[in-house]
């Protein structure tokens, strides 16, 4: 997959996640139950509460996904994006207006448990799973790139 010396660039300095590429599968079922267990159990270890899946922050996830794939580029800027060219764009594309947000980019990983992992192990990313004012989540996948939205009130 192409990536812009920008994006590689902006993924150095934001620690955006990538794996070795592989076969891509898609997912259009969505997460399944352990990844929400994985978060919460991960978020309650921290002391922060619960957050819940909220289908406009899914939808805004999957169609950012789909986009980065089917595009070719890997950033939280969508170029010309049908749905926005920002995730505040994305998110209010879907019907989510939130006080909060945050995005998470993962490329590569072929399960849900290893995108877990990787944006744990993450600063940037581990900062935005553990965030106190989030209070929903939505994931997506397209192939083996992934997107994973938090808001507060979407």
């Amino acid at each position: 997959m192409k990536r812009s010396i920008a994006a590689l660039a902006f993924c150095a300095l934001a620690g955006c996640e990538t794996a070795p590429a592989t076969t891509q599968m898609s997912d259009p079922m969505g997460p399944t139950g352990d990844f929400a267990t994985d978060l919460n159990t991960f978020r309650a270890a921290q002391g922060r509460g619960a957050v819940v899946p909220d289908p406009k922050l899914r939808q805004a996830a999957q169609r950012h996904a789909e986009d980065m794939r089917t595009r070719g580029y890997f950033s939280h800027q969508s170029p010309g994006g049908p749905h926005g060219n920002t995730m505040t764009e994305r998110m209010a594309a879907s019907g989510c207006q939130p006080g909060a947000s945050a995005e998470n980019i993962a490329q590569g990983q072929t399960s849900e448990a290893a995108v877990f992992a990787s944006w744990q192990n993450s600063t940037g990313h581990r900062r935005n799973m553990l965030g106190a004012r989030y209070t929903e989540y939505g994931l997506g996948r397209s192939g083996n790139t992934w997107v994973l939205l938090f808001s507060s009130d979407c």
